[in-house]
């Protein structure tokens, strides 16, 4: 009988660290979501008054941080994903190069809609289960 109890226990601390480590990653997820998510906020602001020196430092603050992000989100998300970020993230470097603020604006947009998709499904939420 003392080996089931054991057995229980060991379980138990199995499914605490599980619990811990899923806990810690979504905490990650939601933390570099939002740091990107500042950031292409103030690309936004730097873009619309047309400070194409800002808006090309913000564009490589922004670039800096994607690729250890990236290699994080490679273990929980779909490659699929992963490259529209990837795409999206070099035609906003294009569009900045080329100083045309509609398409700036409009990929930004489309690149805060696929963060908020990050945040939204891989983030353990209880919509996410029912």
């Amino acid at each position: 009988m003392k080996w089931i109890k054991w057995r229980w226990a060991v379980l138990a601390a199995v499914f605490v660290l599980f619990a811990a480590v899923g806990y810690y990653s979504d905490h990650k997820v939601v933390e570099s979501v939002g740091v990107l998510e500042n950031l292409s906020d103030n690309l936004k602001a730097a873009v619309a008054t047309e400070d194409w020196f800002g808006a090309a430092q913000v564009l490589n603050g922004i670039k800096e941080r994607w690729p250890p992000v990236r290699r994080n989100w490679d273990l929980r998300m779909h490659r699929d994903e992963m490259d529209d970020l990837d795409l999206a993230l070099a035609r906003l470097g294009g569009f900045v190069a080329e100083r045309d603020k509609s398409s700036v604006l409009a990929e930004l947009g489309a690149w805060k809609v696929l963060l908020s998709h990050v945040k939204q499904k891989e983030v353990l939420h209880w919509r996410n289960i029912l």
